[in-house]
């Protein structure tokens, strides 16, 4: 982490300190004029890489209070900057607190207006740090502290006042619902502290009345509460001064006492109320702040740095993780396949030694097992009859004429060759035996060829034997699984030959005879 350097510039100097744990280190204090430009540049430059926080108590500062229309994104921003430019000059330390919208139907939207009056005396230390490259995290002053600083030291109230004396004044802050709202620094007048302390009272009665005025506090809004943080040794005299009214309750409190609360540790003797808000802002580093973007460049550059690193070193992170889980996984499966391939050696030498008791066999264990598979082959080809007489049974029924004569019956896994085989009828084919590799794979065809005569009360009655023969097909291919290849009718209808022969008393005794062949693949 980058060492934080505070910087509190006042009307009469400018003191640097080194926050470290809760402690505060005073560097170095230069004077406010152009000659002591150079040693704060050297000074800068000893540690360019440290983060630099700008505390600036000074008188000339402005808080301006107006009301916006109800507006959002760019046309906002656009309104906030022209009445900041109506306002200021300089705009590069300028800054806009919302304080809230307004009841009502227009919702209007309080702002404060806040900056420096005069920042010319600024602009010489801030080119000096912008021309050293210097981390400016940014530009504040006590009010906008005084919220952190009264949480910090256990205080709760929402609206307050916060009396302090600084090396630069007495400084009095009015926070109204955790918003810095007013704020103004003046001088303590008296010869000791009794009258020091009677002359804060009397401002703070002032001031009360001043805000009451001005309808920043409600008159019905009861007692304003105020913090007032005094050296320790004048705690007797400012106890007796700030006396509870109606419209004021007091909380006085030693800069000690409000030192531990707030977890400052050390500080130089010579510091004031001062030190604890230079201890706020290095602990809360708050996010409004006057400094504009010019001002933080090398700031921003750096966290843009920072945020590149982060992103990178928690991929390689993540990266490093997944790789470690991928070598886990990798170790883990290596000891798995150590044991599968011990177990596999285990399962393998009780295979051979269970193989030696066994009793010697004619042939080899490969040719035995060649058997089995040629046996399975050929109990798969083992096709009955009983199921083709089954689906032959069932379509003679539907045809009751057809009268068979003959069933020539054969199996084979090359379809067309036992279809001519079936249709030449010369001897009854051998089935070859398929491989017993290729057993599964090849198809089983039973082929039948049926020969028969149909029984019709005239033989010459063509259109009747004909549509009783196309019943018994078509009964056959209803059944699940048959294939009718060929058909041949008892004449020949076609017109490829020429008519011959004589209708007469012989043609009308001849018993008309068919044939049709069909195939089915065994196990359909």
């Amino acid at each position: 982490m980058p060492a934080k350097r505070l910087l509190y510039f006042t009307s009469s100097q400018v003191s640097a300190f080194t926050w470290n744990a809760g402690t505060l280190i005073e560097d170095a204090v230069f004077g406010n004029g152009e000659e002591a430009l150079p040693e704060f540049g050297k000074y800068v430059a000893g540690a360019p890489h440290a983060l630099y926080y700008l505390l600036v108590d000074i008188v000339e500062e402005d808080f301006h209070q107006e009301s916006i229309p109800y507006v959002r994104g760019g046309d906002r921003r656009t309104l906030l900057q022209r009445k900041l430019s109506q306002r200021y000059r300089d705009l590069s330390l300028a800054l806009t607190v919302s304080l809230g919208y307004e009841s009502g139907p227009r919702r209007e939207e309080n702002i404060l207006f806040t900056s420096f009056t005069n920042t010319q005396q600024l602009q010489p230390w801030l080119a000096m740090l912008n021309s050293q490259k210097a981390r400016v995290v940014g530009v504040y002053s006590p009010p906008l502290l005084a919220p952190a600083l009264a949480k910090r030291i256990g205080f709760a109230q929402k609206r307050f006042l916060l009396v302090s004396r600084q090396q630069a004044g007495m400084r009095q802050c009015f926070v109204d619902n955790g918003q810095i709202r007013f704020s103004r620094l003046g001088h303590i007048e008296g010869e000791n502290m009794a009258q020091r302390a009677q002359a804060v009272a009397a401002e703070t009665s002032r001031l009360q009345q001043y805000l009451t005025n001005m309808r920043m506090l409600a008159r019905d809004s009861g007692a304003l509460d105020v913090i007032v943080i005094f050296a320790d040794e004048a705690l007797a005299e400012f106890k007796a001064a700030c006396v509870n009214t109606p419209q004021i309750n007091y909380n006085v409190i030693g800069i000690g006492d409000a030192c531990k609360r707030a977890g400052l540790k050390a500080a130089p003797e010579n510091l004031l109320a001062e030190r604890l808000f230079l201890h706020i802002l290095a602990v809360s580093q708050p996010s409004q702040q006057f400094a504009d973007d010019g001002h933080r460049r090398y700031f921003n550059l750096w966290r843009a740095r920072v945020a590149s690193f982060a992103t990178g070193a928690a991929i390689f992170t993540f990266c490093v993780l997944l790789a470690a889980l991928r070598l886990l996984d990798y170790y883990n499966v290596q000891q798995q396949a150590g044991i599968d391939q011990r177990q596999e050696r285990r399962l393998n030498d009780q295979y051979t030694r269970l193989q030696a008791q066994f009793q010697k066999t004619p042939t080899s264990t490969e040719n035995l097992k060649a058997l089995v598979k040629n046996y399975i082959a050929l109990e798969k080809q083992t096709v009955s009859l009983d199921k083709m007489f089954v689906e032959l049974s069932k379509a003679l029924a539907a045809v009751p004429q057809i009268e068979l004569e003959r069933i020539e019956w054969q199996i084979g896994t090359d379809l067309k060759r036992a279809a001519d085989g079936a249709k030449a009828a010369k001897a009854p084919p051998t089935p070859a035996a398929p491989a017993a590799a290729k057993s599964d794979e090849i198809p089983i065809f039973e082929v039948v060829q049926l020969s028969g005569r149909v029984n019709a009360a005239q033989a010459s009655d063509f259109r009747n034997i004909t549509l009783l023969v196309n019943q018994f097909v078509a009964a056959l291919r209803a059944r699940p699984g048959v294939e009718v290849t060929s058909t041949q009718l008892p004449f020949d209808l076609t017109a490829e030959k020429s008519i011959s022969g004589d209708i007469g008393a012989a043609r009308a005794t001849e018993v008309p005879r068919f044939t049709v062949v069909f195939n089915k693949r065994v196990g359909t």
